[in-house]
């Protein structure tokens, strides 16, 4: 049966030549996903890893970068949904209220993450007579390189200078230059056909080789078996389990990284250069990730994490900001010669931000082992040493000015909300450290905390707007400091943390309950657009000051704006509400779990339980 409030209309997916970035769905493994429109089109795509170079890369470059187009000829409505608490993705092409095409796309998934599968399957089911067109265009270097295209009776193998790929399949496809295609695929209702992308080889196998049945029914029961272990029965469930499952899908198993985004270079404003490469691990991210987890019983997950992300630390003796997945040297920043997004240039893989001084990383990393400990998580003396080398650093550091949490690429300033979490880690430790029985030098510690809560309330409150500012000597405000209530700095109802969110909903909150980041000019060109995590967190600022209703009605408004898959970007047009930024984002998702949970639970309280939605 069709699930009508997801049909898309066929000339409605792209916009101008692109596929907009909320009308995409995702399939992963463990090791690297793939980014699928919702009219079946392929169009990013890194194998065998997230952070391997691209081989379908249209989304950052119609014209230079690589596709995969498999859909009917005739335009349709379209249906796009994930088979139920999985990350297989099933799209419906619909001709007069019957559905005539039905595409099943998954990457192969294994509980043993030695185990590579650098494959895409497509099941291609003809519910109708339907005609078909095929585009098979993969991209080497970024368009630089045309590939040898080599055809066997199996189908087609590209090979690059670094990489080659092939697609197995039992469709007559012509070639050309840098393709294979065919523009009059028929199929008679009732028939299919499976097709196989596969990476990595020097010889093509015949299609059914592939296993594609058994993959499906392994992938199945993977995601399945991981979604049985959320303990979460509350409102929203439907929310927490796609954002459960999109977080588990940006997991890289090998090493237990995350990437922030499984993508690069998506704008977080149209024609604008806020473009940047996602595809590694922020330390800073540490702390939602092990909360947000633990929230729902993601126990195994947040403890792998959070000891695999020490012992990198430790391996490279000391703590960056950005952190590849895996040992590749794939961290600096080069601009690509492509159009972008929209023509939203310019294009970059790496990230220059992995250079920079924030000083939230060192604070966030603690607060994640505070948040951890808190959940029953295992703190070990091995633990709790890093957290001691990691405050003799942040003992010197803090007084710096730094790049802030929005990674500014101007001068460095003494940023509020650095010092803020700063302040929250050694208080943090110290309430830690002596519940567990550990040793530390926690009057050295409590001397410390004091200083930065009389530097910040000193330096980083300004009377004169009944504010606390974005840094030291400015005027402006900061969006972050929405975290300010979820903090024991001050009472909740202070009138400095009042008047701060007061001034915060006057001056960065637009309508739907919308933020921006800040307001003044940051030396990058495009205007900012509103970014959804600090959504969620003026939800938990609502539950916090006891506005219940609010921050349902407001957690509701912001649900509604996730695509037809519940998924969410980085950013969203302040005006289109179009998705905008990297996508899916990690952090977003992660305040989806954060604020859902702790509605649900402020309801369970007070002994209303709401609607569930």
């Amino acid at each position: 049966m069709v699930a009508v409030s997801n049909v898309i209309r066929f000339p409605e997916v792209v916009k101008d030549n692109y596929i907009k970035i909320e009308n995409h769905g995702i399939i992963f493994n463990n090791r690297t996903s793939a980014l699928i429109g919702s009219d079946g089109t392929i169009d990013w795509a890194c194998l065998p890893d997230f952070n391997s170079t691209p081989l379908f890369d249209s989304i950052l470059d119609y014209r230079k970068g690589g596709y995969f187009i498999l859909k009917p000829v005739c335009d349709t409505e379209i249906n796009q949904y994930y088979e139920e608490f999985t990350n297989i993705l099933i799209t419906e092409f619909i001709k007069g209220g019957n559905i005539i095409l039905r595409l099943t796309d998954f990457l192969p998934t294994s509980k043993f993450s030695t185990i590579n599968f650098p494959e895409i399957h497509r099941f291609v089911e003809a519910v109708d007579d339907v005609k078909l067109k095929l585009y098979f265009k993969p991209s080497f270097n970024y368009g630089k390189e045309t590939p040898e295209i080599e055809k066997s009776k199996n189908g087609y193998l590209f090979h690059g200078t670094e990489t080659s790929i092939g697609i197995s399949t039992h469709f007559k496809l012509y070639k050309n230059k840098v393709m294979v295609y065919n523009n009059d695929i028929e199929l008679k209702k009732g028939s299919y056909q499976w097709v196989v992308i596969s990476t990595g080889i020097n010889h093509l196998n015949r299609v059914d080789e592939y296993k594609s049945y058994e993959r499906l029914e392994e992938a199945r029961d993977y995601w399945k078996n991981w979604s049985n272990s959320i303990d979460y029965h509350g409102l929203y469930h439907k929310y927490i389990l796609r954002s459960a499952l999109t977080l588990k899908g940006l997991f890289y198993d090998p090493t237990g990284m995350m990437v922030a985004a499984p993508t690069s270079s998506l704008p977080e404003s149209i024609g604008g250069e806020r473009n940047w490469d996602y595809r590694f691990t922020w330390a800073r991210d540490t702390a939602y990730v092990i909360e947000a987890l633990s929230l729902i019983g993601l126990d195994d997950e947040a403890t792998k994490f959070l000891y695999d992300l020490m012992n990198k630390i430790n391996k490279d003796k000391k703590l960056k900001t950005i952190y590849s997945i895996d040992d590749s040297d794939t961290i600096d920043e080069k601009i690509i010669d492509y159009s972008g997004y929209m023509d939203s240039g310019p294009v970059r893989m790496g990230n220059k931000a992995a250079n920079q001084l924030q000083l939230d990383q060192y604070g966030s990393i603690v607060n994640a082992i505070y948040r951890f400990s808190l959940g029953g998580g295992m703190v070990t003396i091995q633990l709790w040493d890093f957290i001691i080398d990691i405050l003799n650093s942040l003992k010197l550091l803090w007084k710096y000015p730094d790049s802030s949490i929005w990674e500014f690429r101007t001068e460095p300033e003494q940023y509020v909300y650095s010092k803020l979490i700063s302040w929250e880690a050694f208080h943090h430790a110290i309430a830690m450290g002596r519940k567990l029985g550990y040793s530390a030098p926690y009057a050295e510690w409590k001397n410390i905390e004091n200083e930065i809560k009389d530097d910040v309330l000193k330096n980083g409150y300004n009377s004169d707007i009944n504010s606390f500012t974005q840094y030291y000597g400015s005027t402006t405000i900061d969006a972050s400091l929405l975290r300010l209530p979820l903090m024991d700095f001050l009472p909740v109802n202070d009138y400095r943390v009042q008047g701060t969110i007061n001034k915060i909903e006057e001056v960065l909150m637009h309508d739907n309950c919308l933020f921006k980041r800040y307001n003044e000019d940051d030396g990058i060109k495009g205007s900012d657009n509103a970014f959804l995590l600090l959504s969620f967190w003026y939800v938990e600022d609502l539950i916090k000051m006891n506005k219940i209703k609010d921050a349902k009605n407001t957690l509701e408004s912001i649900l509604d704006l996730s695509n037809h898959l519940m998924l969410f970007s980085e950013e969203i047009d302040l005006n289109t509400h179009d998705l905008l930024g990297n996508f899916p984002q990690a952090i977003t998702h992660l305040g989806v779990i954060r604020a859902i949970v702790k509605l649900n639970d402020k309801l369970k309280k007070i002994g209303k339980p709401g609607i569930v939605k």
